[in-house]
C-alpha cells in the first residue's frame, strides 16, 4: 500500500486478496492505526506468488528492506539479542548481548523486555544446583548472594536448562511443582513467580531447543503442488536456496534439484544473517508443519 508520494506505508499478505484489501475500505470500527493509513492510501500494488510459504517469506523480506510505517513485525531485527552465561561471579549469572559470544551464547531472541523480567525472576532462586537428572532450588523474596563455588554449580546448571532440551524440560518439571505446592499453601505470589519463569524458560526452549527449529539447520526438500506442476523448494536455515518448477517431475529432476542446492548451500552459509534469518526460521518452520499435517507436499530432510 502506498501513499501519495509513491512510499509504501503498508505490506500484507492474504490467499483472497479482494477480500483483505476491501475489509480496509468498508464501513465497521476500525483502529485507530488503520484509520491513519487508510486516509493516506493513493495506490495499492501487488505480487502474486504460487505458495503461501514464498508470500510469507516475501512479506518478511519486503518489510525488512522497506521498513513501512505501518507494518510492526519483521522492521527491528537488528534489535535481536543473545543471552551469554557469565563467568564472573561478580557480574550477573545471564548476560545479555547484542551479539553472539565466543561460547556459551544463545539466541538470537525478540522480545527483551520479556527476557530482562525473566532474568530478574531468574536471581530469586539462584543457585541452581545438578541432582542428577533433576535441580535442586528453592524462592527467596530477595536474591542469595552466591560464594563462588555456587556460583560455578548455578553456571553449570544454566548451560544445560540452556542449551539441552531434557534439562530445560527436567528443570520446568521441578518448578512446576514447586509452583503446585506453593498454591496449595497459598502462597499465591510465590506460585506466580514460578509460572513466569516457567512461561520464560518455555519461550527460550520454543526459540531455541525446539526440534522443529534445530531441524531448520538442517537441508529439506520441499514439493508443493501448484497449478503448473510441482514447485521444489531446498531449504536451509529458513532461507530458500534454490526453488523450480516442474510440469513433469521425476526422481532424476529430484536427485538434479538436491545436488544443485546443496551446492548453492554452502556458498549462502557465508553470508547468513543470523539475527535475519530468525524471522524467516520461524516462518518457514510453522509453514512446514502446517504442510506436513494437510498432506499437501512432500518434505524430505537432508
Amino acid at each position: 500500500m502506498k501513499d501519495k508520494n509513491d512510499g509504501v506505508v503498508y505490506i500484507g499478505k492474504s490467499k483472497n486478496l479482494k477480500a483483505r484489501v476491501k475489509s480496509y475500505f468498508t464501513k465497521g470500527e476500525k483502529s485507530e492505526k488503520i484509520i491513519r493509513m487508510v486516509h493516506n492510501l493513493k495506490d495499492v500494488d501487488w505480487i502474486i506468488t504460487d505458495t503461501h510459504m514464498e508470500a510469507q517469506i516475501l512479506e518478511c523480506a519486503l518489510i525488512k528492506k522497506l521498513k513501512p510505517i505501518y507494518n510492526v513485525q519483521f522492521k527491528n531485527h537488528q534489535n535481536y539479542f543473545y543471552l551469554n552465561v557469565g563467568t564472573d561471579s561478580r557480574k550477573k549469572p545471564l548476560l545479555i548481548y547484542s551479539e553472539k559470544q565466543p561460547f556459551d551464547s544463545y539466541g538470537p531472541y525478540r522480545g527483551r523486555s520479556f527476557v530482562n523480567q525473566l532474568l530478574k525472576q531468574l536471581e530469586n532462586i539462584y543457585p541452581i544446583t545438578k541432582a542428577s537428572d533433576s535441580y535442586i532450588f528453592g524462592y527467596s523474596v530477595f536474591p542469595i548472594k552466591m560464594n563462588d563455588t555456587e556460583f560455578l554449580e548455578n553456571r553449570v546448571s544454566l548451560i544445560e536448562i540452556l542449551g539441552n532440551e531434557k534439562a530445560n524440560s527436567n528443570f520446568i518439571s521441578v518448578a512446576r511443582q514447586k509452583m503446585i505446592e506453593a498454591s496449595k499453601n497459598h502462597r499465591f505470589e510465590t506460585a506466580k513467580e514460578f509460572r513466569d519463569i516457567i512461561s520464560g524458560l518455555e519461550y527460550i526452549y520454543n526459540n531455541n531447543l525446539k526440534s522443529n527449529y534445530r531441524a531448520m539447520k538442517k537441508a529439506v526438500v520441499v514439493g508443493e503442488e501448484i497449478d503448473r506442476g510441482i514447485k521444489l523448494f531446498y531449504i536451509v536455515s529458513g532461507l530458500i536456496i534454490l526453488k523450480r518448477t516442474y510440469e513433469d517431475l521425476t526422481d532424476e529432476d529430484i536427485i538434479k534439484f538436491k545436488a544443485e542446492g546443496k551446492a548453492l548451500a554452502k556458498i549462502r552459509a557465508s553470508f547468513t544473517d543470523e539475527k535475519r534469518s530468525l524471522d524467516f526460521r520461524k516462518i518457514v518452520s510453522l509453514e512446514l508443519q502446517d504442510l506436513a499435517s494437510k498432506g499437501t507436499a512432500f518434505l524430505e530432510y537432508e
